[in-house]
């Protein structure tokens, strides 16, 4: 073969700076386009030496930095230093292996050289994906199945909307660091359990709710408990010998029929029971058993403070299948020294 040295290229070597159509290159190569602009069709550029993989993979004694493109990635095997060509593209050595220029998450797997943040301010980050398990971390840790809307951790097969796997039997893998068995209960809830399917799932179950207070001008509003569709009260804000009744309310907007039963009351001067009778508990507060038109028995439960007077009862609604159970206590306590009190005390079920 023969070698054609260009003459004009010398006096450039002199100055270790090389100019293609550029008479005062900026560089050790300084390449200028023939025609840098305009609409001549003629092509401008660089061609980088062409390969296959097999032929990049047999090189040796490659220089760091070397570049080429690969042009047939179906040759040799992506082992060695070609383990990262994988496909046609431009691909550089850096003393060991073949690396993809402009290699990135959405075209190549890669690993991290150190701790990185991601500073969003006040933009977001989306993931769009419709295939299971489209975004994971570690495995199983934590999996989002975007073909249904899922979220699995500890499984990357979910089958609900959250599913957690602890993996040992017997025990969650869910744990709350602000409340334990010494969190005092949160009044009107139900308690949650799980199926023979591992749902977690509301109880039918019991719940209670209590309320102690002082006979006062803030008793109508201190004394009040709301617990399923109802409210309970004791009105009065006075200790006295008369009469007085617990109140009652929805809290729905809507009025509750049912039937009032297991009446029974008692005070230092007597006790007895009161025939159960229907009860229809409206959105204005009233004393239990009022407002029933034509009943000669409208189930009224009169207590008297300074008898210690205490009353009891069951309610079940018509309306939408629930029980309560009552309890409701006034005093005066004057003679142990602690003024007068009360309580009310409601069991719910539904």
């Amino acid at each position: 073969m023969k070698k054609l040295l260009l003459p004009f290229l010398i006096p450039y070597g002199i100055f270790a700076q090389i100019g293609i159509n550029t008479s005062i290159p900026s560089a050790t190569i300084d390449v200028a386009a023939k025609n840098a602009a305009g609409t001549t069709t003629a092509v401008e550029g660089m061609l980088i030496p062409r390969i296959d993989r097999q032929r990049a993979q047999s090189m040796i004694g490659i220089p760091d930095s070397t570049l080429i493109y690969v042009n047939d990635a179906a040759t040799g095997t992506q082992t060695g230093n070609a383990v990262n060509i994988d496909s046609a593209g431009f691909y550089f050595f850096n003393g060991t292996a073949w690396m993809k220029l402009n290699a990135n998450i959405y075209n190549s797997d890669g690993t991290l050289t150190g701790s990185r943040i991601v500073t969003q301010g006040g933009n977001t980050i989306a993931f769009n994906g419709t295939s299971t398990n489209a975004f994971s971390v570690n495995g199983t840790t934590f999996s989002v199945d975007a073909a249904n809307s899922r979220v699995g951790i500890g499984t990357d097969t979910p089958t609900s909307k959250m599913e957690i796997a602890s993996g040992v039997d017997g025990s969650s893998g869910l744990k709350f660091s602000n409340m334990n068995n010494t969190t005092s209960p949160t009044s009107n809830t139900s308690p949650l359990g799980i199926d023979a399917n591992g749902n977690v799932v509301v109880q039918s179950s019991l719940t209670t709710s209590f309320r102690s207070f002082n006979i006062n001008a803030t008793t109508p509003t201190s004394s009040s408990v709301a617990i399923g569709s109802l409210e309970f009260r004791y009105p009065s804000t006075v200790c006295t010998n008369a009469d007085s009744y617990v109140q009652v309310r929805t809290t729905t907007g809507t009025n509750n029929t049912g039937i009032i039963h297991g009446i029974y009351r008692t005070a230092q001067n007597g006790s007895g029971f009161i025939n159960s009778v229907p009860l229809t508990i409206t959105p204005t507060f009233a004393n239990i058993g009022a407002g029933i038109p034509g009943n000669p028995n409208p189930a009224l439960i009169p207590v008297t403070c300074t008898q210690d007077g205490h009353a009891q009862f069951t309610f079940f609604s018509y309306v939408d299948k629930t029980f309560y159970r009552v309890s409701f206590h006034i005093a005066d306590g004057d003679s142990l020294g602690f003024g007068a009190l009360g309580y009310i005390f409601v069991e719910f079920q539904r």
